[in-house]
């Protein structure tokens, strides 16, 4: 298998999928804060943002600490955001449920002052925001974003950048917020809250940048007056039980560590096939919360696997199928918000190989997942090890049964 060759862009698809599917929060409906009127917005309920972050560098790994090309900690942040985002009218019953949430899309430019050997990144992403508290013209807000960011000076360009493997990353944040709403449309809005940069080890080193960033918006609504919301009497839930069969893919980098290469063709390293199936029984106990538990069987290829050179090339030789395969037992937790859902799954293995530098006896998994149909459903899902190391994406099909 001769790796080198092939050239890994999972993120040009990647962004297809994560842009269309948004992260959740239970939002706690408050119905006093709605207004039962019979009629509905006719018009949507636009609203322009422009924020500005000013932040901090969390000292979470080697990179940010020192151990870069100008050998000095990384530190200082700022970030300029637009965001468009919609108001929830209550059309659909999952709107009220999670206390008429808002969503959007925007453009994120960050920056890093003390490090421009980074690059010059840029991002898009899609927002949700969630209020947990309304009063008349004020709100407080859970807020989360999920994106793509560009540009980053890969590790292929800078042997020191061990936080960011690819010039690709996800770009994953959540703040709370105080909104202040006028008549006149203006809105400000001030909060705070983390960001999170990193490839999901699709391509290693993938230490990650983690920020603390405080930040404050201005917004203008392009509905004036607000409408009212719709409220409805929410049926008794009937609970119902399903059984769920899904196959998934992935890939992880493996670097090479021999010197009888160039250096671009060693860091580059080579990909590695990853694959498995799993079955489980998960009973949907209300409108937002699905439990279960499940059985995995996996083979992946990294696993006790080796990379030798040959005429400059690297040549991949995966583990065997004893080496890589597995089995191991997960329960379940979905929050659900209408067609989609957040996945939580931590897997305890039952079978597998006993190899050098095994990961630890508990990994977890967290996805997103989203029915096209009643049955046929699509996941991302990150497998990770002590809740901050990832292992490799998986990409997901399955098919429910009920």
């Amino acid at each position: 298998m001769r790796s080198v060759d092939f050239e890994f862009k999972p993120f040009h698809y990647l962004h297809l999928v994560i842009l269309a599917i948004f992260c959740f929060y239970t939002g706690i409906p408050d119905a006093h804060a709605v207004i039962p009127a019979d009629s509905l917005k006719t018009r949507p309920d636009i609203t322009l943002y422009g924020f500005y972050q000013y932040g901090w560098v969390l000292q979470t790994n080697q990179f940010v600490n020192g151990n870069n090309i100008k050998h000095e900690p990384i530190d200082d942040y700022r970030a300029a955001f637009l965001q468009l985002s919609v108001q929830t009218t209550g059309k659909k019953l999952w709107e009220q449920l999670y206390n008429y949430p808002r969503y959007g899309f925007g453009l994120y430019k960050p920056l890093f002052p003390d490090a421009p050997y980074l690059g010059n990144p840029f991002a898009i992403y899609g927002a949700m925001s969630f209020p947990l508290k309304r009063w008349e013209k004020l709100s407080f807000n859970f807020d989360v974003g999920l994106g793509l960011a560009f540009n980053w000076e890969s590790y292929l360009e800078d042997k020191y950048n061990l936080a960011m493997g690819a010039s690709e990353s996800i770009i994953f944040s959540t703040a709370f917020s105080m909104e202040k709403r006028f008549s006149n449309g203006l809105r400000f809005n001030l909060g705070t809250g983390f960001v999170h940069f990193s490839n999901g080890s699709l391509k290693i080193p993938n230490l990650g940048i983690n920020v603390f960033s405080p930040r404050a918006g201005i917004g203008y609504n392009f509905s004036k007056p607000e409408p009212p919301f719709r409220y409805q009497v929410v049926p008794e839930y009937q609970k119902h039980s399903e059984i769920n069969f899904s196959v998934f893919t992935g890939w992880r980098n493996i670097l090479y560590t021999g010197t009888d290469v160039d250096s671009i063709t060693q860091r580059k390293g080579v990909y590695y096939r990853c694959y498995g199936l799993s079955g489980s029984y998960n009973y949907q106990v209300s409108y937002k919360s699905k439990f279960g538990i499940g059985l995995m069987t996996d083979y992946l290829g990294y696993v006790n696997s080796s990379i030798s050179a040959e005429n400059g090339m690297l040549v991949g030789h995966p583990a065997s199928f004893e080496d890589g395969f597995e089995i191991s037992i997960f329960p379940s937790y979905e929050l659900v918000m209408n067609k989609a859902s957040l996945l939580l799954q931590p897997g305890f293995y039952l079978y597998r190989q006993k190899v050098p530098e095994q990961t630890p006896f508990i990994y977890q998994r967290i996805g997103l997942k989203y029915y096209l149909t009643d049955e046929i459903s699509l996941a991302l899902n990150m497998r990770a090890h002590q809740w901050s190391i990832a292992d490799f994406i998986e990409w997901t099909i399955g098919y429910s049964f009920r």
